[in-house]
């Protein structure tokens, strides 16, 4: 195995300690990330920009009864320690008390997750232009000009407490994203991956379906409306990256939510959803593997939020679960949808008519009541009519219930990992499969190319 980026385990372990023991205060938390993070970005048909760049980054949070504050600082140096010690210290005895501060962790169990890819951490500036380098011949040879973004990361985290907590965990990401236009700026396509692994990322199939769809889109009147609407994955993703924090039992205790019961309390153990929608969060999943402990320490296991449609779950902080006598849940750190047999062909010819969606754009929440957004359709949004793609259509504006998307689910296909962030950058790991539902709402033309 290939050396990891960042300190060594033993270095981080050792940081943690020194800060503990020159700490002063009731109790004290250091969180570390340490790390590197490097990038190719492509436009007009080149590389314009590559680089990387080594970093670690130390929080200290100091706590006096209830005071808390935390400070960072990237200055490894002992005395530059102390100080950050000593100014967190400074802070904490000069914050108000807060109501709802519990005592920090004692030693803790974590499951073990391998989450680090040497695929990824050794990821080099040759190989990561080579990738672009296959998305700029496709798009020279379809007269087409390509923008690509390709971020990846490779680190290690723990987080280590005066109560005798340590924990530590390594993992990799890398996100690929391209958009490929024609030259009048009037047709776009866009593609992308994420993964832990490398090894999963498909750059050839990534500038096919760009510069595919690129030459297929152009604008062409469609009236807004309720359409059956075909969502490829990461159309879905992106949505469903924004309801991973609808699973907050406080929210919903306290009137606050969708999950909210009329009158008082939480809608645990109700059916609110399509019985073929499973929802769940694990820190193990394949090439999505995430943190076994949360920024406090707290363990995280797999955990099912939705069962066969019915709320088997929500989060409960640690606060939380003490007000309410119940255990600690911390929230999904992933989020994976169980998907289904049907593949995109299949769906599209099942379809008299609707809509065949890429991705969105500018996805903003309305109602947390209903779990409601708005956003812009693009890079390719396509009218089906009588089981085939008749045509490009213009994009839209959505306004959509995801509570009503996943109730009026008619069919799904296999889940696979996406790239669900609007920022092109590695993200929180998504899982989902598209999906064909009733009733999505377009509700009015975009002029977005």
């Amino acid at each position: 195995m290939a050396e990891q980026k960042g300190l060594p385990s033993d270095d981080l372990k050792s940081i943690s300690d020194r800060i503990i023991q020159l700490s002063q205060a009731d109790h004290c938390r250091v969180n570390i990330d340490s790390g590197w993070r490097g990038y190719t970005r492509v436009a007009t048909n080149r590389i314009t920009s590559a680089g990387g760049a080594d970093s670690t980054n130390v929080n200290i949070t100091s706590v006096f009864g209830k005071r808390v504050a935390s400070i960072n600082t990237n200055s490894l140096d002992s005395s530059e320690l102390e100080a950050a010690v000593r100014q967190s210290e400074i802070m904490a005895r000069l914050a108000p008390e807060s109501p709802e501060y519990v005592p920090e962790l004692g030693v803790q169990s974590y499951q073990p997750v391998q989450a680090y890819y040497d695929s990824t951490g050794e990821l080099d500036p040759l190989t990561r232009a080579e990738a672009a380098a296959i998305a700029i011949q496709q798009a020279q040879a379809s007269d087409q000009i390509a923008a690509s973004y390709m971020d990846v990361q490779a680190g290690t985290s723990t987080v280590a407490t005066s109560n005798g907590l340590y924990g530590s965990h390594s993992n990799t990401g890398v996100a690929y994203t391209l958009t490929s236009r024609t030259v009048d700026g009037l047709q776009s396509g866009w593609a992308g991956d994420e993964a832990n692994d490398w090894n999963n990322i498909e750059s050839q199939r990534i500038a096919n379906d760009a510069v595919r769809k690129c030459a297929s889109w152009r604008k062409t009147r469609l009236d807004p409306g309720k359409y059956t609407a075909i969502l490829e994955p990461t159309a879905v993703g992106m949505l469903m990256l924004r309801m991973r924090n609808a699973f907050n039992q406080r929210t919903a205790d306290e009137g606050r939510s969708y999950f909210s019961k009329p009158g008082g309390g939480n809608r645990i153990g109700e059916q609110l959803f399509d019985d073929r929608v499973n929802i769940y969060s694990d820190p193990t999943y394949a090439d999505a593997e995430v943190s076994p402990f949360t920024s406090e320490g707290q363990a995280r296991g797999r955990q099912s939020w939705i069962n066969s449609g019915r709320v088997e779950d929500l989060a409960r902080s640690r606060f939380w679960a003490d007000q309410l006598d119940q255990q600690v849940l911390p929230g999904p750190s992933n989020l994976i949808m169980a998907g289904g047999d049907n593949s995109l062909e299949e769906m599209i010819a099942s379809t008299e008519r609707g809509v065949l969606l890429t991705r969105f754009w500018y996805i903003r929440g309305l109602n947390p009541r209903i779990i409601s957004y708005t956003g812009l359709t693009r890079d390719g949004t396509f009218l089906i009519e009588d089981g085939k793609v008749s045509r490009p259509v213009t994009n839209f504006r959505f306004n959509q219930s995801l509570v009503e998307m996943l109730q009026n689910v008619e069919m799904m296909g296999p889940a696979v990992r996406v790239a669900a962030s609007e920022n092109s950058s590695v993200s929180t790991p998504i899982v989902v499969p598209a999906l064909k539902v009733r009733d999505f709402n377009l509700s009015s033309v975009s002029d977005a190319i």
